[in-house]
């Protein structure tokens, strides 16, 4: 499942989610810290794993 990454917009805490596609359809997500549910999804980073030797 992917993992998500969000800012408070009240507080500035920034949380990561693991969430299915379904849910992040849904958008119900909170700040765990304030509980306000004014959050914005911020760029995080990203690798890729293969197989492949290198």
């Amino acid at each position: 499942m992917p993992t998500y990454s969000f800012e408070c917009r009240k507080c500035r805490k920034k949380f990561q989610e693991i969430l299915t596609y379904s849910e992040y359809e849904a958008g119900k997500r909170k700040c765990p810290k304030c509980g306000s549910k004014d959050v914005a999804q911020v760029l995080g980073t990203f690798f890729a794993k293969t197989s492949r030797k290198s």
